[in-house]
């Protein structure tokens, strides 16, 4: 009789797996909706409230700085007391601190509600890629994951979208598209409340007849004879200890960890220099007006969208790590386009948008998703949303030196030598991946320390 774990990897798509991955996509979605949303509303904010360049990179960097500290206590915590409280905690934590959002009197205030915002953030990323990944059978897992992933983008044009809705409401249009986030996060909360903890932490834990009882969930053609033995054959089953967080700087797992926190840190100083920065950064590149910025802004979520598309068809034929290092090279080849037209003016219109347009499919096709995919497939149960949240969290060290440096950096070297050091970091990314990269696709998980 095969395994708890063997079936959960080998088990046909049901109407639990599908319930799974809506509440892991749609936290990810509320992700990409808030950090775009921001970078929107800091085209109101930044001339009401006369913010400089440190007061707008506090604003849009302090949801990152709570996102920071929230994967850094959401992975251990999960791993620790199970995925579905912090699943639920984290979520009713947003959608507090959204709603705050759009009652902020001033600059404080504003910093520190959305601080908190990121620490649901934060907590969400490495619990939503952990419970998706623990239920998925694996020759489904890399597909669905990008497919989830792609909400992010999905989120983040979404709520451009809604920022073109609201910005005829006036000076104070920014509070509502602050405060939006709120409705997708009650509906979120609302679909998790009644999903089940992970089968796979249940197994880890030794509550064995827990695990199977969510595995008949997944399997409903699991007769009770098979569910007996299967509690038998487990609890015959002698486990390793738990191992701790420590043993994700252990020798066993060094040069993962290095290659699951270096790329998506270097990714994140592009992803999220664009993701906040975007439509001033297309004013400074020669689009005219915040009409056309915004649109610029929809145009580039759109085509991450079709990047991601396009990974999700061909991610178990490609593999992840071919796809990570394509998409960094890609990116590479139109932030370098965009820099040497940009070098004595504004770029030729057909330049920009061909080089940006290139850097935003290579990299959607790439490290925007696969980043997101790595932590949870390299390590075993008892480290596996630690290790996602150590990731997140590095990643978010990134996301906050291109959040406060950016516009400083700018206003000294200029957009085009901008575009030039987005390259380089793409580039570092490819190099790092090519050099301790491994490939995770239609490979069983982990279960236990003892196998990796």
């Amino acid at each position: 009789m095969s395994g708890v774990a063997q079936h959960l990897d080998e088990a046909v798509i049901s109407k639990l797996h599908r319930r799974s991955a809506w509440a892991a996509g749609l936290g990810i979605f509320l992700d990409g909706y808030d950090i775009s949303v921001i970078a929107i509303a800091l085209i109101l904010l930044k001339p009401q409230w006369h913010l400089d360049s440190l007061q707008t990179g506090l604003l849009g960097g302090a949801a990152l700085v709570g996102a920071f500290i929230g994967s850094l206590l959401g992975g251990p915590l999960a791993d620790r007391f199970g995925r579905k409280a912090i699943y639920l905690l984290d979520m009713a934590t947003f959608l507090v601190a959204a709603l705050g959002c759009g009652f902020a009197w001033n600059l404080a205030s504003l910093a520190v509600l959305r601080f908190v915002l990121g620490l649901g953030i934060g907590a969400d990323y490495p619990l939503s890629a952990t419970y998706l990944i623990e239920f998925l059978p694996r020759m489904r897992r890399g597909r669905i994951s990008v497919w989830v992933f792609a909400l992010w983008m999905g989120g983040a044009a979404v709520s451009s979208l809604v920022g073109l809705m609201l910005l005829p409401l006036g000076e104070h249009a920014w509070r509502f598209m602050l405060a939006s986030g709120a409705i997708p996060a009650l509906g979120i909360l609302w679909l998790r409340k009644n999903l089940p903890e992970s089968p796979r932490w249940y197994l880890r834990r030794g509550r064995i007849r827990e695990a199977v009882a969510v595995l008949a969930q997944l399997v409903p053609t699991l007769g009770e004879a098979e569910r007996r033995a299967l509690v038998e054959a487990e609890q015959r089953h002698q486990q390793t200890p738990l191992a701790g967080w420590l043993s994700l700087f252990s020798s066993m797992y060094i040069t993962r960890t290095l290659f699951i926190t270096l790329p998506w840190f270097l990714f994140d100083i592009m992803g999220y220099g664009f993701g906040i920065y975007a439509p001033l950064l297309l004013l400074d590149l020669g689009l005219h007006g915040n009409v056309q910025s915004i649109i610029g802004n929809t145009l580039l979520d759109i085509v991450a969208v079709i990047g991601t598309a396009l990974l999700a068809l061909s991610i178990e034929r490609v593999g992840r790590l071919r796809a990570q290092i394509w998409g960094f090279a890609g990116s590479v080849a139109g932030l370098l386009l965009v820099w040497a037209f940009a070098l004595h003016g504004p770029p030729p219109l057909a330049i920009l948008v061909a080089g940006l347009l290139l850097w935003q499919l290579a990299i959607s096709y790439g490290p925007a998703n696969t980043c997101w995919i790595f932590p949870v497939e390299l390590y075993p149960t008892e480290l596996r949303a630690s290790a996602h949240g150590l990731a997140t969290a590095v990643s978010r060290v990134g996301a906050l030196l291109t959040v406060f440096l950016l516009p400083a950096l700018q206003e000294r070297i200029g957009v085009a030598w901008l575009m030039l050091v987005f390259a380089g970091t793409g580039l570092a990314g490819a190099m790092i991946s090519i050099w301790w990269g491994r490939e995770t696709a239609q490979q069983p998980l982990l279960q236990e320390h003892q196998s990796a």
